[in-house]
């Protein structure tokens, strides 16, 4: 039988570096972050995950300074870090997906653009 779907997890969230009152401060943030813990809950993969939000679920690979300073930061091992870019706006959702145990991890919710600056990458 196919593997269905990620858990949701919040236990390894940041707190200190991405306040979860900033996610508060408008509806629109609020209402993302439940459509992608739904997707999250009946998607089988990030493709489907990506298919079903309708934005770009990027993995995020030790490539540049940004890259390795986050998956410092956040310290999931045997998971793959992703992030969800909103476009032109400074909301960004990042979360790791365990294949194993089949948990999403989120792990930020930055709404003061303070990852992935543009000129840093």
């Amino acid at each position: 039988m196919p593997s269905r779907g990620f858990l949701p997890c919040f236990s390894k969230y940041r707190h200190q570096n991405f306040p979860i009152e900033n996610l508060y401060t408008k509806n629109v943030y609020v209402n993302k972050l439940k459509h992608l813990v739904s997707c999250l809950i009946d998607s089988k993969s990030p493709l489907e995950i990506k298919q079903s939000i309708g934005q770009e679920v990027q993995v995020i690979r030790p490539t540049d300074k940004e890259s390795k300073r986050l998956i410092s930061l956040f310290d999931l091992p045997l998971c793959q870090l992703y992030r969800i870019d909103y476009g032109n706006t400074p909301f960004r959702i990042m979360f790791g997906l365990s294949n194993p145990n089949r948990e999403a991890y989120i792990v930020a919710i930055d709404t003061k653009h303070l990852t992935y600056k543009r000129g840093k990458r």
